[in-house]
């Protein structure tokens, strides 16, 4: 029986190109003859052996007498592991037999055991055939112990049984030629040659069986040479490799919210879910820093480099649980990743290969994955409810009003004395208006209508109104602050350190201002990047599925709820679960906790440990220093500083 399938290329450069340090050889050209391992879960094996060889009812593999149908023995749940360098089967067997007499079977027997056999795994030199040959099997009772009184009727099994072991066959022939499109996807076309000339040279080396998995050595030919060079000093990135930039990295962040989307279903574990909500911000995080930086990387280098990162993570996440579940895309799942495996193992060839990720070949690894082979990612800024459920959050924000209706925004002049945008921190020297790249629905005064035009207005910071605008704001902040922290679990002891870091990121990254006036026009407040927006600044990039991105620009209510939600969101799963770990040692005071809530807030949860470190070291950031700040005004009531923002 053939185990090959449609989507089984993968299974055979599964763990290819580990051990790529050996490549890394410096001198002339000269050609090499290396080995790479290629590991099969047993799970995995185990989820195809069910589907391919026990195919008869109810998952069995039923082997009869052609002479005597009183005769058969079916076989099923099949577990495997390694033994002494050997593959252990064992199966669940019932056994009947008998005498064919007229319409039935005379003196008929029946037992219930388990099978344990031995086998030798090899794959045969030139078809590329993987195979299993006999080494010894025995019979086991209901308790696993050795059952010998089922002898004679196992004899006359035996040999049939080991016979249809022995014609498992899991081709591998036919996925090179199917590995070689997904490779040359992700290399540049200078270097198609070699990557063509080392898969034409593989081949099979040695088969074991170890603890986790079943591990083939796959002998391949490559040409190396000297790697001694310096790489050139980056250089600023140009408008149009900006814009490549961008939308590569947008594919990759669809490819990587479509890879966590496939554990939906899965039980998962609080922990798994923290990792998976934290490798998919701290990858957002990183890429509007690497927006804001002087000489960002080759989009190439960077989104290569965050998934050689991000798979780290999650790939013993992603093994454990679509590999130990039955699925008609078990394949598939296989193909995914093996493909993945290759991908961050030539990364670690450096110079000696240049990986490339291209959008096309995130598309060819997002069907491995999924069912729907037609899938063409998309980088949507819909909300997503599954993927907030997915990593253990809360759900959306309620909203209940229609959408500001932006044709609103083409009557110039507002007429209302709007000071300069002023501002402490040079990023908030901003303009322009950003359109919206999805319809939502947007806040209004009276539920369930659309605001006008001075409806927006009203929250317009004038030389008149500062005092009591942000009077007016701070009762919005405090209303959605008090419904959070009982939303998101928060102790009661911290309510009131909430409060003031509210009242303080609203302050530091704002000026509790919402709108501006722009070009005689009103307009949402954007960052310069164009990624955060509003009184909070709430990065659309980083929370792209989260929040309602209409709401968050033009409602100040929900902008303001959704900064506070992600406040709270850094304070429980993060902040206060590490400072438990800490247990005594560098344990932070309320304002140590409010200021590390604000570096998450500002780049990620990774910047938490990154604080802590600087209270033992007295060496804050200009951020750090500008938010405590704030926060030491709130706390000692110095609102009249609100001014110093615009005037």
């Amino acid at each position: 029986m053939d185990f090959c399938k449609k989507n089984g290329f993968s299974l055979f450069t599964m763990m290819v190109f580990l051990l790529g340090g050996v490549l890394l050889a410096s001198g002339t050209v000269r050609g090499e003859t290396i080995s790479f391992p290629m590991r099969m879960d047993y799970p995995f094996l185990e989820t195809l052996l069910i589907q391919t060889a026990f195919t008869d009812p109810d998952q069995t593999l039923v082997v009869t007498d052609p002479d005597n149908d009183c005769q058969k023995i079916s076989l099923s749940n099949p577990s495997l592991k390694g033994d002494n360098n050997l593959l252990r089967i064992e199966a669940a067997v019932h056994m009947k037999g008998g005498t064919r007499m007229g319409g039935g079977c005379l003196f008929p027997i029946e037992w219930d055991g388990y099978l344990l056999a031995h086998v030798k795994p090899r794959i045969s030199p030139g078809n590329w055939r993987l195979s299993f040959d006999m080494v010894d099997s025995v019979l086991l009772d209901k308790n696993h112990r050795p059952y010998s009184l089922m002898g004679h009727l196992w004899k006359f099994f035996e040999g049939p049984v080991m016979a249809s072991i022995g014609q498992i066959h899991i081709a591998v022939n036919e996925p090179i030629e199917e590995l070689t499109p997904f490779l040359l996807s992700a290399v540049p076309e200078a270097d198609h040659p070699g990557v063509k000339a080392m898969l034409a040279s593989f081949r099979p080396g040695v088969v074991a069986a170890e603890p986790e998995g079943l591990k083939i050595e796959i002998l391949a030919d490559i040409q190396t040479g000297s790697t001694t060079e310096e790489p050139p000093a980056p250089a600023a990135l140009s408008p149009a490799e900006i814009d490549a930039f961008i939308e590569i990295w947008e594919t990759w962040d669809s490819f990587l919210v479509q890879t966590l989307m496939s554990l939906q279903d899965m039980p998962l574990t609080a922990e798994e879910r923290d990792i998976l909500l934290t490798v998919l911000l701290e990858t957002r995080y990183r890429f509007v820093a690497e927006l804001e930086a002087d000489t960002p990387s080759s989009s190439g280098d960077f989104v290569r480099e965050q998934f050689v990162d991000a798979w780290e993570k999650l790939s013993p996440i992603l093994r454990d649980h679509l590999s130990r579940q039955p699925s008609s895309n078990s394949w598939g799942y296989l193909a995914f990743f093996a493909a993945s495996d290759v991908l961050a193992a030539l990364d670690k060839l450096g110079p000696a290969v240049n990986i490339e990720i291209s959008r096309n070949g995130f598309i060819r690894l997002a069907r491995m994955l999924s069912k729907n082979k037609g899938l063409i990612l998309q980088y949507s800024m819909l909300i997503e409810p599954n993927l907030r459920k997915l990593l253990g959050m809360e759900p959306p924000l309620e909203i209940t009003n229609p959408v500001f209706e932006e044709k609103l925004l083409e009557q110039k002049d507002p007429k209302t004395e709007a000071p300069p945008t002023s501002m402490t921190v040079p990023r908030w020297f901003i303009s322009g208006l950003y359109r919206a790249m999805a319809p939502g629905r947007c806040w209004a005064e009276k539920p369930g209508t659309s605001p006008s035009l001075n409806d927006l207005k009203q929250w317009l910071v004038t030389k008149d109104n500062v005092e009591t605008l942000i009077q007016k704001i701070r009762t919005i902040l405090e209303a959605a602050t008090k419904k959070n922290v009982i939303k998101n679990s928060i102790p009661e002891s911290y309510f009131q350190m909430v409060q003031d870091v509210v009242y303080g990121t609203a302050w530091q990254e704002s000026c509790f201002r919402q709108f501006i006036v722009d070009n005689n026009k009103l307009t949402y407040l954007l960052s310069y990047t164009k990624t955060s927006v509003g009184m909070m600044q709430v990065n659309e990039r980083i929370w792209r599925g989260f929040y309602d991105i209409e709401h968050l620009r033009w409602d100040i209510r929900y902008n303001a709820a959704a900064g506070i939600d992600i406040l709270n969101m850094y304070l429980k799963k993060y902040a206060l679960p590490k400072m438990k770990a800490l247990k005594g040692k560098d344990l932070l005071d309320k304002e140590g906790l409010a200021c590390s809530l604000y570096a998450m807030y500002n780049a990620g949860p990774g910047a938490f440990s990154g604080y802590v470190k600087s209270r033992s070291t007295g060496n804050f950031s200009k951020i750090d220093d500008h938010f405590k700040e704030k926060y030491f005004w709130v706390k000692t009531g110095r609102w009249e500083k609100q001014r110093d923002c615009f005037f």
